[in-house]
């Protein structure tokens, strides 16, 4: 019983993690490429403090996220290879969710790549 809702905690936590990937993923890459502030700004000094913010952020991401993702995907492995396909889904599920709640594909492309 505990492992159940150890697992189901993770999960929960996980499914969380997958719904704010696209968000954390745009900041994050923002940052590290200098243009956290739009592509039509220009940083000048502050760039290397947005470098530096950008891998903070990425190591908080991956201290946040690895941990219960690779519980999940573990404990699940036992039960099979095919229930595996089962988290995998509802991770990019929840991700396209929210890049579609935010505005869209084209909105999320223009504002994170400037396409």
């Amino acid at each position: 019983m505990k492992s159940r809702i150890i697992y189901c905690l993770n999960f929960l936590w996980t499914c969380g993690i997958a719904f704010s990937f696209p968000i954390c993923f745009g900041w994050v890459f923002l940052d590290i490429t200098g243009h956290s502030k739009g592509y039509s700004y220009n940083l000048g000094s502050e760039k290397d403090i947005s470098i530096m913010f950008g891998f903070i952020e990425l190591l908080i991401w991956i201290v946040l996220s690895l941990p219960s993702n690779l519980y999940v995907f573990q404990k699940t492995m036992k039960k099979g290879k095919l229930y595996l396909l089962i988290p995998i889904a509802i991770y990019v599920t929840l991700a396209i969710i929210c890049i579609c709640l935010t505005g869209g594909w084209s909105a999320y492309f223009k504002g994170i790549f400037n396409i």
